[in-house]
């Protein structure tokens, strides 16, 4: 062969490998387009729909409202486990139970946990926090997950204000079956707390929050952490279980801290998605919005993106970091939508209460 039809040859050859790259690259580019779905916000109570003039907040003496928790709805009705701040907030709290037909109009049913009061070092339940709720079917009972902390110890160079060792308890419905949501609870005991397994990042609030969700026949959690002094970020690592009553065991470092977030993640709640894959909602920055990331496998997860919740002109939270509070759910509904039901802060007459709001966000 000459060398002109040789390297006429060499030229057809690479461009048609060129073209299959090139073809394959814009198929997969196609492809990952059609994956890259942001949500949007497509409708929204323009009010919160638990406000501080709510004959149940009234009734029970809330005063400063609302914190973290978590919504699961069975057939037709919304199931709210939430943190009442009934004095002062981030401090005085118990567990409340509230259910709903349409996720606005609310009713109060029950206390499910009280904290201890007396915030002190010495108290190791100087607060108590729910985070997750799960139905065990290993148990044919229904699950709650909360943390109890013990107040900052001075003589330690503690912060007396702050929260330390957390410890997640597990507490099951006394009565079996779907229906025995309501309680009441019995604890079961401590399923993760500081020991010797404790990962650096997770510093001296550490263990916060835990939410649990199913992976194929294993359950993983989200838990977080933080550092007071020298203060630091609000990361999240991962824990794994063989059921949802244990025994739980932290994902190594390197896995955690999962690298969702730069600065503040806090209550990741899950959503397993129809269509496959998980979405996880949580506690962020930015002025009327959350946080959320999805993951194919539930272990990996995506960089945080952010969603406005409250829309021009509708936006009775108060603006700032840390003002729009924490996501209690993300339930997919029949027609595609998201509900999200949440807490935010509203500024009244020089005081602040922590409102529950609603609003339904889809795939864009």
């Amino acid at each position: 062969m000459s060398d002109y039809r040789l390297n006429t040859a060499l030229k057809t050859a690479t461009l048609l490998i060129l073209s299959f790259f090139l073809i394959g690259t814009i198929y997969s580019q196609e492809k990952n387009l059609d994956l890259a779905k942001k949500l949007v916000l497509v409708s929204e109570h323009e009010s919160p729909v638990i406000e501080p003039d709510h004959r149940d907040v009234l009734g029970t003496n809330n005063q400063t409202g609302f914190e973290t928790g978590q919504v699961v709805k069975i057939d037709d009705t919304y199931h709210m486990f939430v943190n009442e701040m009934f004095f002062r907030s981030h401090r005085d709290l118990r567990i409340s139970y509230w259910t709903s037909s349409d996720a606005v109009n609310w009713k109060r049913q029950s206390t499910v946990v009280e904290s201890i009061p007396g915030r002190s070092p010495f108290n190791p339940r100087s607060e108590v926090w729910v985070t997750g709720v799960e139905f065990n079917t290993k148990e044919n009972a229904w699950n709650i997950f909360y943390v109890a902390y013990r107040g900052g110890d001075k003589s330690k160079r503690e912060l007396p204000g702050s929260d330390y060792q957390g410890r997640i308890w597990r507490a099951k419905s006394v009565f079996q079956g779907v229906e025995g949501i309501a309680g009441p609870y019995a604890d079961m005991g401590i399923v993760l707390q500081p020991d010797e397994n404790s990962q650096e990042w997770e510093g001296q609030q550490a263990v916060a929050t835990f939410n649990p969700y199913k992976v194929g026949e294993n359950w993983y959690a989200f838990y977080d952490g933080h550092n007071y002094i020298p203060k630091g970020p609000w990361p999240v690592g991962l824990a794994k279980a063989p059921s949802l009553e244990g025994p739980w065991e932290r994902l190594p470092e390197g896995v955690n801290p999962l690298p969702i977030a730069k600065e503040f993640i806090e209550n990741p709640q899950v959503t397993e998605l129809k269509d496959g894959g998980y979405l996880a909602v949580f506690d962020s920055l930015g002025d009327q919005e959350i946080a959320y990331s999805t993951s194919e496998d539930g272990v990996k997860w995506t960089p945080e993106q952010r969603v406005k919740i409250q829309s021009k002109g509708k936006m009775w939270g108060a603006k700032g970091d840390h003002a729009m509070r924490t996501p209690l759910c993300a339930i997919e509904e029949d027609n595609g939508t998201f509900t999200v039901i949440y807490t935010s802060m509203m500024n009244l007459k020089g005081s602040k209460f922590y409102a529950i709001g609603k609003c339904s966000l889809a795939w864009k």
